[in-house]
């Protein structure tokens, strides 16, 4: 029995006693919490290991499966998780710990690989106390790199000496390793060595000996290093010379050797002159440059006069280090003397790092007749004067070309500084129309809200253009507090583009407001003194707020007005914040004779319905609504387009009915495609059928690829009926009446029931009528319920209940002929309804709520997705998960499970209901486990029969049904799984199931145990675990398969390959517990001693001295399957 991590458990039927564990089980138990699903339980897990001890980590890592023979992913994972937390500050004690458990680590591992990655470790950890375990693995040519590295990182004298001691001993690959460690850990101590090995040294070592002296930066090093350069020809090549050249000088440089180090580049400088060493001529640059510091200036402004542009860059961006009072009178100098390519560049420069005392030269050339040296002087002096310069721009742009303004006002718009707004609005007043354009522009750009009163001036220009450019400015100028004013100016304009700016403006003010409910009442209170014409703008407002006040009030626009102002609430509709406006552009759809009124409404509503986020489902059933409105092929082809992105299985019904329309035929098309290569699911004749004709419909330069992307996808399509109609929209064909429940009708003389179905049937037609392809019911009878019975199954509905003003909305879908997936009106607060549809009404036990409320209002569509396999059920409403994987119960015999077969039926509960669009998909259902007859004669009873869990208690969430086997799939991160108990308690007994195992899965099969405590002492457990697996090869014996654990061991290496099925018979009798594996007794057991005695394990076992409990699969954190289960109640 391999506990859980304690800190990782909450539920009642958890592992606790974690103080009790080997430490063969505490390494189990964490890799059943492994990986770590959060920063906390992370911890949780590193501190499992911090308890080990050394002792306990070295054997965690000891159990590394050698290449080829193991997966030793999750091993690794905890290992270099735990390195990194020992390596944080103020956990000196961890880091100590895993050190001393990696050193004794590696004398027990054998794989090289593994070696490796334990060795890699120590990078993260190491200090002087793993030197000693390092330097043994310095001359294997396998294991010498990695030793290296982490002696480099370590990084004192004493891992720098273990290196060069290493060095005399080494060759080949471990000879490279420890000369690579030595440069990388800078040791001059290994200059002379390392300059020994390059005379006759082969090229990769070369070229690592040259690396490593380049770091090392040893003057002795000078001739080897420039040698090696010219030899390379003082290029970038293969050997690296050149650049490790480089590097050494660079090097030099940073230890204070200046000397030596300019006089390498200089050198450099001379003998790289070609255009393709400028790279090496411009780095040999940088090093001069840094090597004579203050004189560095000059040798920077000698090299600006090269052709080369590329090395001019350099020579510029190097400057900037040494720009200074001093330096900046000599880059002026040349700015003088240069031409005007060259020229620019310097400007471009200075500007760019703001070199104050360059700004008087700069205006000057801000009229340069060299339109790039004009260009870089302007944003150069915007760049160093910002704000100061702002009056000498202006000037500049006043007399300029279009062009030239273009370029001042991007440098005005990225100037800092205050009072730029105010300087601009002084130029406005007595600038031409053209500059007061600009200006205009620049104060919206900066959203000058201190500048409305400028604007404002503006709107009364004479100019055409200014004023319309001022009207424009004004949502760019404005905030909240410039309400009133706006207002006033919208009574006061009679200009209808005006009249939409100031719109805008006032949009912009309410922009971003807290108090939406606030500002809505004010748009409201002015819209009531506006003027009739005028009424019609605060639409758009109230639009761009949202909410239900301003609705009403642009809905009540819209009935009262005329033409001109229903469209302004149409188009306000369609531009709402929120989706609340598409119903009333659906209702506007519905209701108006105009069909220009239509198009705006339905073009507004598929806006809203593309720009919300609606699951694909819910898209559908929006799009749907407005396809029964749409009127022109255009629209209609665009919603079929808008469909393709709702892509689930309803949709592709939805496009497929349109393929033989020949206006929309090539857009469902196209939609059906996309669709279904979307999902490798689909199968069935109604989905071949649809891609049939698509085939036929697809037209075009691609459309051969598309077909052929479709034959393709038939030819893979799975094998399966899939979805097939149980309503095809004409007629009640497929459904009957209902007859009493399926109890009461297992009852029924065949005569009786007949008589009483046809009696049913006659009474349907007049409950349930087929109206425009719609199923409603009338509001008085009966259930509607299939011919068919269904087992497992998928099915697809839409639904609508319909408003009668009642509030008494009710009905819901009968699953196997048990109430029931409920629908209902939310508004029935006093019946619990406004927790939503979709949930299971009628549980008791198990979950009856959704988990959400997922509804559309009355007289609008809904869809459910359900999915019933054994006993459990999942349902979709409207594309969202309301139920998932809850247990149905049986409502009419409650002592009894579900019905594993019987018929679906459509409730009936006083109140009109719609159905439409009902697909079902069969799934294949497993056979129902029997017992034998010579097992029906012994008295055995049946515990699962891989349809259902009816006979267990415990976590039926983590415990699932699957392909008829009992699975548990616990939720990485998330704890063991817990438990799953018969509901009934047994003392003595014989109990049979078959089980298989994962590799390393670890569970037990708890017996006479309490529902509460640790069922391993509380109870007994007996092991199931996979004692084969590397992870378990220290395992006591009594923690082998079988044994009752910590008490009596089991014999081991009966259980059949991971993968394949176990069959086990445990008999339990007094105290005595046996265990039969695939035949063989592995344990015959009496547990009187154990009892009297106490156990091998040195722990209590209060459980040893229960006479009975519950049987239960106990959860360590493995996946594992059980089925076939069936047991004979011995008594007690």
């Amino acid at each position: 029995m391999l506990l859980a991590v304690a800190l990782l458990q909450n539920n009642c039927f958890a592992q606790e006693k974690t103080e009790q564990r080997t430490t063969t089980t505490q390494i189990a138990d964490l890799y059943a919490q492994l990986p770590a699903q959060n920063a906390e339980l992370l911890t949780a897990g590193m501190q499992e290991i911090s308890n080990m001890g050394e002792e306990g980590y070295a054997t965690m890592i000891g159990g590394m499966a050698a290449g080829g023979k193991g997966n030793n992913a999750l091993l690794e994972y905890a290992v270099g998780g735990y390195s990194a937390y020992a390596s944080k500050t103020g956990r000196e004690s961890a880091k100590k710990m895993s050190i001393a458990a990696y050193c004794k680590a590696l004398t027990k591992l054998s794989d090289p690989k593994n070696k490796a990655f334990i060795i890699t470790q120590l990078e993260l950890v190491g200090d002087d106390s793993a030197i000693s375990c390092l330097q043994g693995f310095l001359n294997d040519s396998q294991l010498s790199d990695p030793a290296s590295r982490a002696l480099v990182k370590i990084n004192s004298p004493a891992s720098k000496n273990a290196l060069l001691t290493g060095l005399a001993k080494a060759a080949g690959p471990a000879q490279i390793a420890i000369v690579n460690a030595l440069g990388d850990s800078r040791s001059k101590d290994a200059a002379a060595a390392i300059n020994k090995l390059t005379a006759d040294a082969q090229p990769e070592l070369k070229k690592i000996a040259l690396y490593a002296l380049a770091n090392i930066a040893d003057p002795s090093s000078e001739k080897i290093m420039t040698e090696a350069a010219e030899q390379s020809g003082f290029r970038y090549e293969n050997t690296n010379a050149t650049a490790a050249a480089l590097l050494y000088a660079e090097n030099l440089l940073k230890e204070g050797n200046n000397t030596l180090s300019g006089q390498i580049a200089e050198s450099f400088l001379k003998q790289a002159s070609a255009d393709n060493q400028v790279g090496i001529r411009s780095a040999a640059l940088k090093i001069l440059t840094d090597s004579r510091k203050g004189q560095g200036s000059n040798i920077l402004i000698e090299a600006v006069a090269d052709k080369n542009s590329q090395y001019r860059a350099a020579a510029l961006k190097f400057a900037v280090p040494y720009l200074n009072p001093a330096s900046t009178v000599l880059w002026i100098a040349k700015l003088e003397k240069s031409d005007a390519v060259t020229q620019a560049e310097i400007i471009n420069m200075l500007g760019a790092n703001e070199v104050k005392s360059a700004l008087p030269v700069v205006l000057k050339l801000v009229n340069s007749n060299d339109q790039a040296v004009k260009y870089a002087a302007i944003n150069a002096a915007a760049n160093i004067g910002q704000s100061q310069v702002l009056g000498d721009l202006l000037r500049v742009m006043s007399k300029s070309d279009a062009a030239t303004a273009a370029v001042v006002s991007d440098a005005v718009k990225r100037m800092k500084g205050d009072g730029i707004t105010s300087q601009l609005a002084q130029y406005t007043a007595k600038s031409n129309p053209a500059m007061q354009i600009a200006l205009l522009n620049l104060l919206a750009s900066r959203a000058a809200n201190d500048q409305l009163t400028t604007v404002s001036e503006l709107l009364k220009s004479k100019q055409p253009e200014v004023r319309q450019t001022a009207f424009t400015a004004l949502k760019s100028v404005v905030t909240s507090a410039d309400l009133p004013q706006l207002f006033t100016l919208l009574n006061e304009t009679s200009d209808q583009t005006a009249l939409i700016s100031i719109q805008d403006a006032i949009i912009a003010a309410n922009h971003g407001t807290a108090n939406k409910a606030g500002q809505t009442d004010l748009l409201l209170q002015q819209m009531d003194k506006a003027s009739a014409d005028k009424k019609p703008l605060f639409y758009k407002m109230l639009a761009s707020l949202g909410g239900t006040k301003g609705l009403e009030a642009v809905q009540n626009g819209f009935n009262t007005g005329d033409a001109q102002q229903q469209k302004s609430a149409i188009a306000a509709l369609a531009f709402w914040a929120d989706g609340e406006a598409a119903r009333p552009l659906m209702r506007i759809g519905r209701e108006t004779k105009n069909s220009e009124q239509v198009n705006q409404a339905i073009d507004g509503y598929l806006a809203l319905v593309r720009k919300g986020d609606y699951p694909a489902e819910q898209r559908l059933l929006l799009l749907r609504e407005a396809m029964n409105l749409a009127k022109t092929p255009a629209q209609q082809q665009q919603i079929l387009k808008d469909v393709e992105n709702a892509k689930c299985f309803n949709s592709l019904i939805f496009a497929g009915n349109y393929l033989d329309d020949p206006a929309l035929g090539a857009t469902a098309a196209s939609t059906v495609m996309n669709i279904a290569l979307a999902d490798k699911t689909y199968q069935g004749a109604l989905v071949k059928g649809y891609l049939a004709k698509t085939i036929a419909n697809l037209k075009g330069a691609d459309s051969e690829y598309q077909k052929q992307a479709i034959q393709k996808y038939l030819a893979e399509m799975p094998q399966g009926e899939g979805f097939v109609s149980m309503f095809n929209g004409k007629d009640l064909t497929g459904w009957k009446g209902l007859v009493e429940d399926p109890v009461k009708r297992s009852k029924m003389e065949p005569k009786d029931l007949a008589a009483a179905q046809e009696k049913a049937n006659a009474e349907m037609l007049d409950s349930w009528h087929v109206v425009n392809g719609e199923l409603l019911f009338m509001s008085h009878g009966n259930n509607l319920a299939t011919i068919k019975k269904y087992g497992d199954f998928e099915m697809l509905v839409d639904w609508k209940i319909i408003d009668d003003h009642k509030q008494k909305g009710d009905a819901g879908i009968y699953l196997r002929g048990s109430p029931q997936v409920q629908i209902w009106d939310n508004a029935r607060v006093n019946e619990g309804a406004q927790v939503g549809s979709g949930g299971l009404y009628n549980n008791q036990v198990n979950e009856s709520k959704p988990l959400k409320v997922a509804d559309n209002k009355l007289d609008e569509w809904n869809t459910f997705r359900i999915l019933m396999k054994g006993d459990r059920v999942t349902v979709y409403l409207n594309g969202e998960l309301v139920t998932d994987n809850v247990i149905l119960e049986n409502y009419w015999d409650r002592t009894l499970p579900i019905f594993a077969e019987e018929q679906i039926e459509l409730q009936a509960h006083g109140s009109p209901v719609a159905y439409r669009d009902v697909y079902i998909r069969e799934i294949p259902r497993v056979k129902p486990f029997e017992l034998s007859s010579a097992e029906k004669k012994e008295g055995f009873k049946v515990l699962f029969d891989g349809t259902n869990m009816h006979n267990w208690m415990g976590n039926t969430t983590d415990y699932v049904i699957e392909d008829g086997n009992i699975a548990i799939r616990p939720k990485p991160g998330k704890g063991s799984g817990g438990n799953l108990f018969t509901k009934q308690e047994y003392g003595n007994f014989v109990f049979r199931f078959e089980f298989q195992l994962t590799p390393g899965a670890n569970n037990g099969l708890g017996i006479r145990a309490p529902l509460e405590g640790d069922a391993a002492y509380e109870g007994m457990e007996l092991q199931i675990l996979d004692d084969n697996a590397p992870i378990y090869k220290d395992l006591h014996a009594y923690q082998f398969h079988g044994s009752i654990y910590g008490a009596i061991a089991a014999k081991k290496g009966f259980l059949k390959p991971v993968g394949e099925w176990n069959y086990e018979e445990v008999i339990v009798k007094g105290a005595k517990v046996k265990v039969i594996l695939n035949g063989t007794a592995i344990l015959d057991a009496d547990i009187t001693d154990a009892r009297k005695n106490g156990t091998v394990d040195g722990q209590k076992h209060p459980g040893l001295s229960r006479e009975s409990g519950h049987i239960g699969f106990l959860g360590h954190g493995s996946p594992v399957q059980f089925r076939n289960i069936r047991i004979k109640d011995l008594g007690k």
